[in-house]
């Protein structure tokens, strides 16, 4: 696995994903959701970060269509969708639309419900997209 230096203060988000688990950070003074890993919070400056689980859902709000890669682990992909989602607890991420929705007809629009999984590509482990049917 190739090392890739990660912030400390997204260690917990990381370690998470290798658990299997979406992890976001709240403040534990004004208990807003931030949008991502903070050493301070963006609203009230509180160091008091704390770390929830996330239930994996959300609505997709940008979608971006990936014709080149460069590493081999996602040439094997090409091409693939990169998605926008505002996760139900608040905060958004970035996922790859899951490869068995290929087909056009069927891609990943702004405004579906998805659900979040950890998955590993070669060395780097991400988040894939899963149509969610509620």
């Amino acid at each position: 696995m190739k090392a890739i230096s990660i912030p400390r203060c997204a260690k917990p988000f990381v370690e998470g994903l290798n658990d299997g688990l979406i992890r976001y950070q709240v403040c534990s003074r004004c208990y807003i959701v931030q949008n991502l890993a903070r050493y301070r919070c963006v609203e009230c400056g509180a160091k008091e970060l704390g770390w929830k689980d996330s239930f994996g859902l959300g609505l997709v709000e940008a979608t971006t269509e990936i014709r080149r890669a460069s590493d081999p682990a996602f040439q094997a992909m090409l091409p693939y969708a990169i998605l926008l989602v505002r996760m139900q607890e608040g905060f958004s991420l970035m996922a790859i639309e899951d490869s068995g929705a290929n087909n056009p007809k069927q891609a990943m629009q702004i405004g579906d419900r998805v659900r979040l999984r950890a998955r590993r590509w070669g060395d780097y482990m991400g988040l894939v997209a899963l149509r969610h049917h509620a």
